[in-house]
């Protein structure tokens, strides 16, 4: 079983960072509310579509890209924890910042879940692809 958790670890990292990248560039503005951005004009949902559309778009196939032998899986899996663990080190570290505390949205509060738990099961992944336990 812990040789299927590198794999399955890439596909799960894959179709979220592959299903952020296609909404956010299919309804940049749509999107960005659901963070509690707003994309104005034309150039906002040009840069919605770029930092987060081209951003997980990349993200995703260095995801998928271990399953067809172009990257190794500890690299991609190097890449996920930089993204998770840079995103929740940003989130916990924003909660310390700003003088009104007003409630985070359901998103947010969300986002710090699944960005946790993308990190510890990046580091998880590593620590089977370091160990030699996984092909």
């Amino acid at each position: 079983m812990i040789y299927l958790f590198p794999d399955a670890a890439l596909v799960i990292f894959g179709l979220f960072f592959l299903f952020t990248g296609i909404t956010s560039f299919r309804q940049p503005a749509g999107f960005a509310r659901s963070l509690s951005l707003e994309a104005v004009g034309r150039s906002g949902r040009v840069e919605i579509r770029a930092q987060y559309g081209g951003f997980f778009f990349a993200a995703a196939i260095s995801q998928f890209a271990p399953l067809l032998k172009l990257i190794s899986a500890h690299t991609a899996l190097v890449v996920a924890l930089v993204i998770f663990g840079g995103l929740i080190l940003g989130r916990v570290g924003g909660l310390f910042f700003g003088s009104d505390r007003p409630a985070l949205t359901p998103t947010i509060r969300n986002l710090f879940w699944i960005d946790a738990a993308g990190t510890i099961i990046a580091i998880a992944g590593l620590l089977i692809t370091q160990q030699g336990a996984w092909k």
